[in-house]
């Protein structure tokens, strides 16, 4: 009978504690806490179930400790800005919301860019994705590096994975390399954990091949939403995208690829292509010295995707 007084009294003790935990987790605000208030009446009402991380969290946090993240360059002001489709940076119309702790990517290995560029310099970069292989990524190299000119590679972490080799390589020749995730899934349709895991693989995977971990992300598909801006700026990553589509992934033909680079190429402009992805991209090694010919007839100076965000923060090139 003393025992039955005993548990009755404790009631109220847990039903006060519950209140205050969902309390404070509603106040954070994050889908986290919606998720997780289940688990704090579970553990306080004794039922034996332990209460789990939300949305996968338990492989984030222990992948945490052994990857490497991007250096942060300016907090929100410079993560925040994407670079679309469509041409110029946008800036987020609101703060995204905050990130939860299981996001937190490791501190940054990579310097920020400095680049002094002439007044009035047309500054351009060229971009290659989904790489690197064996088979093409040499040929750009062996290109960019005849016309002693640099670019930027957005690497997926199963091609990190297969040619570290390829990847020591890129840097070596002072080339600079982007995240661009890890198995190449549209980011935007991810939950917060999964998103992170994609980085996080891919960091590693880099920091192991190249010795860098890059603070610059590029979307699968250009595809950002939410969540991945919030992680970004969390983390100090810049996210880019492009201003000119060769659409060498398409198969469009190498007179038209170059074309559309020639009308559509602007100062400050950034030209996606890719380095592995498909039979078509047989065409980009033909393409890429046509181009690089064409844009410096017309005074345009080849750059790294963080050289050009660097000349752009001082003003010191056309945008």
């Amino acid at each position: 009978m003393r025992k039955r007084r005993l548990k009755r009294r404790a009631w109220p003790w847990k039903m006060l504690l519950f209140i205050v935990g969902l309390t404070i987790l509603s106040a954070a605000g994050t889908r986290e806490a919606v998720h997780a208030w289940p688990h704090l009446w579970t553990g306080l009402s004794g039922s034996g179930q332990q209460a789990s991380l939300p949305n996968g969290g338990e492989a984030a946090a222990s992948q945490a400790s052994g990857a490497a993240s991007a250096i942060s360059r300016g907090g929100a002001s410079a993560s925040d800005q994407v670079t679309g489709n469509a041409g110029a940076p946008q800036q987020t119309a609101a703060k995204p919301a905050v990130v939860h702790a299981i996001a937190r990517l490791d501190k940054p290995t990579v310097k920020p860019a400095v680049y002094k560029a002439k007044p009035g310099s047309k500054l351009v970069a060229l971009t290659f994705d989904d790489g690197p292989d064996n088979r093409y990524t040499p040929q750009i190299l062996d290109i960019l590096k005849k016309a002693n000119v640099h670019a930027t590679f957005f690497t997926v972490g199963t091609q990190v994975k297969k040619y570290p080799a390829i990847m020591k390589r890129i840097i070596q020749e002072g080339n600079e390399i982007g995240n661009h995730s890890y198995h190449h899934p549209d980011l935007s349709k991810l939950p917060d954990t999964k998103i992170v895991n994609e980085l996080m693989w891919t960091d590693t995977l880099i920091k192991r091949s190249a010795g860098i971990v890059p603070d610059l992300v590029r979307a699968p598909y250009g595809a950002v939403s939410p969540s991945l801006k919030a992680i970004a700026m969390e983390n100090g990553r810049t996210l880019v995208g492009w201003t000119v589509d060769t659409r060498d992934w398409a198969g469009d033909s190498v007179p038209a690829m170059r074309l559309n680079v020639d009308r559509n190429t602007h100062p400050g402009g950034i030209i996606l292509m890719h380095c592995f992805g498909g039979k078509h991209i047989k065409n980009t090694p033909v393409l890429l010295p046509l181009i690089i010919k064409d844009l410096q007839s017309k005074g345009y100076t080849f750059v790294t995707v963080d050289q050009l965000l660097a000349a752009k923060a001082k003003g010191s090139a056309q945008a």
